[in-house]
């Protein structure tokens, strides 16, 4: 067991050398890293619980005498006490968090029959519903305490005078927007046999899958038309700043951003940016941008000179228009991923659950517009 544990102490190595590495630079992980680091968090996960399970089955067949006690403090210390900078969260301080759960559905072995013992790389996952947030020049502040705040400035304007009149006091109005956390939570109970029979693929599939929840769930909020039960508004829960009778054409997309510029935002930070539905994107793509013309509307994933993106959580038969630098992601405090396989203990049942404090902020609403179909 001891090459384990090596095996353990220098992944965890690993991680913590890329996230010194990234915060002497002052910058996030990129992509490259940000994949390497969460596959050796996976396998630390894997080996951390093949621990376990030896250390559990060595005690249950009596082969820890006098030296158990320190031997089991050897395996909790490893198996439990694990880092922010591996987890992103943090254990209570019996190395155990109690979690409520409903009795849902659970997965067992028979839901996991199909896929034993394929590995994850061969497992068809659920398609995407356009995960977008990380293509825009969002604002992503992670870990923060207090809250997440956006100062604003009214403009002011000056006046003419006559040669010798005095002139009055204008005041600077300045205010803030501030956010509110906002909990986004996911729990996952997986039978310990469904693991053990799938060799352990079903586990990082489960951890896979929670993130891609969590990035879900962000997406709705961001660009559905609705607001969500709970949540901030999004930043195309708004009245409709452009109709169009049956087709979208060159001129109203044009107008999306004039109603923009209009209001004196900047369009050209390099964040503005069309959003919309995969079946708009197509209907943009096949319209000539005049009758009898060769050029259309929506050309190398570009609209009027701006990026398209697509989601479907758009609205259906609507494309926004946002300069994306006005509106901010905030992360508060800890995101607890814990994985629990003593509250269900009774049931052989692993608690998946992941907690953590969220909220969108639109700095300045100005800077987004959306043009929607008239009601038929």
């Amino acid at each position: 067991m001891r090459k384990e544990f090596e095996t353990i102490a220098e992944y965890k190595e690993q991680m913590r050398s890329m996230l010194d590495k990234a915060e002497a630079e002052k910058r996030a992980l990129d992509a490259t890293e940000k994949e390497h680091f969460e596959k050796l968090k996976t396998e630390k996960e894997l080996l951390e619980m093949k621990v376990e399970r030896r250390a559990l089955e060595d005690v249950n067949a009596g082969l820890v005498s006098d030296r158990r006690a320190l031997f089991s403090q050897a395996v909790y210390d490893v198996v439990n006490h694990r880092s922010l900078e591996d987890y992103n969260g943090a254990v209570t301080e019996n190395g155990i968090k109690v979690v409520e759960r409903a009795a849902d559905v659970i997965t067992d072995t028979a839901s996991v029959a199909n896929m034993v013992p394929v590995t994850i790389g061969e497992v068809i996952e659920p398609l995407e519903q356009g995960l977008v947030i990380d293509k825009l020049g969002i604002k992503m502040q992670s870990g923060l305490v207090g809250e997440l705040v956006f100062p604003t400035l009214a403009a002011i304007e000056a006046s003419i005078q006559g040669e010798n009149a005095e002139v009055g006091d204008t005041a600077l109005e300045i205010g803030k927007i501030t956010s509110t956390p906002r909990r986004i939570s996911i729990s996952v109970p997986v039978s310990k046999r469904a693991i053990n029979q799938s060799n352990y693929s079903l586990q990082g599939i489960v951890l896979k899958q929670i993130s891609l929840g969590v990035a879900r769930l962000m997406n709705k909020w961001m660009f559905s038309g609705t607001q969500l039960s709970g949540a901030s508004k999004g930043v195309f829960v708004r009245d409709t700043d452009v109709e169009y009778d049956t087709a979208l054409t060159f001129a109203n997309v044009v107008e999306l951003e004039t109603v923009v510029m209009n209001e004196g935002v900047d369009v050209t930070d390099g964040t503005a940016a069309y959003v919309c539905t995969p079946k708009v994107y197509g209907k943009l793509k096949s319209t000539p941008i005049e009758k009898g013309s060769a050029e259309m509307i929506l050309q190398n994933g570009m609209v009027n000179g701006y990026p398209v993106l697509v989601t479907n959580y758009m609205d259906a038969d609507s494309i926004g228009f946002g300069v994306f630098s006005y509106c901010g992601i905030g992360q508060f405090g800890d995101m607890d991923l814990i994985i629990d396989p003593y509250t269900g203990a009774k049931k052989n049942i692993v608690n998946f659950v992941l907690n953590t404090d969220v909220d969108i902020v639109t700095a300045r609403t100005e800077a987004f517009a959306i043009a929607r179909k008239k009601a038929q």
